[in-house]
């Protein structure tokens, strides 16, 4: 009988993260979906869970599943999980460094060889998650308010410091919500929390827009 082997795929507003090994030699300074073996009695979930605490010190939240099983050997097979962060930060223990890459950067690194299946499907997903709508808050406490409201809802949403355009320094920086939900929804957020909608790509990758420097209020003809 195999032996689970699972991997996560953490995602992060269209990025996922890589570890780079440091064993066994003939692995080291290769990269990978973090992961290891699923215990005795353990679901997979679980092991996801476990795993990355172990090897990252965050907490995740297993999404989904991507597609393929692959076997590692005779006795082990490899599946891999869609997860976000919900506590801490990912920081490498087991591995010596790690890196968010965008669906552009994904053959920027050697792939350990049993991830590499996995990764047709990975560059699919971060496209589409590159495509969502992002709506700008000047203050984190809206920035969050509208975040839980869309994931009561059932949308995906991630909460990211924005940048000005050519500034990488991200203090006093307003707050930008990145969200699967449709652009109504969205639009009337936005309004509500005093808030604008980005019209671009609200992809990673992309060139910061030029804001303003204070929240613009949207103006509706009178009724």
């Amino acid at each position: 009988m195999e032996q689970l082997v699972v991997g996560a795929a953490i995602l992060r507003g269209g990025t996922v993260l890589a570890a780079r090994r440091t064993a066994p030699p003939e692995a080291a300074g290769r990269w990978e979906l973090p992961g290891g073996k699923a215990e005795e009695g353990e679901t997979p979930d679980a092991a996801v869970v476990r795993e990355i605490a172990e090897e990252l010190g965050c907490t995740v939240e297993v999404t989904g599943w991507l597609t393929p099983t692959v076997p590692i050997s005779e006795s082990l097979a490899l599946r891999v999980a869609t997860a976000r962060v919900v506590d801490g930060e990912p920081l490498p223990a087991e591995h010596d460094r790690v890196r968010w890459l965008e669906a552009h950067e994904l053959d920027e690194v050697d792939w350990l060889d049993p991830d590499r299946p996995f990764l047709p499907e990975l560059d699919a997903l971060l496209a589409e998650l590159g495509r969502r709508l992002r709506g700008i808050f000047f203050e984190e406490d809206d920035a969050r308010a509208v975040a839980g409201r869309l994931r009561a809802d059932g949308w995906d949403v991630e909460v990211l410091r924005e940048r000005y355009q050519g500034e990488d320094d991200d203090e006093d920086h307003p707050w930008a919500v990145v969200s699967d939900a449709p652009e109504l929804v969205m639009e009337v957020l936005v309004d509500e929390y005093d808030g604008w909608l980005d019209a671009g790509d609200a992809g990673p990758g992309t060139t910061p827009p030029d804001l303003p420097s204070a929240p613009r209020r949207i103006k509706r003809p009178p009724q």
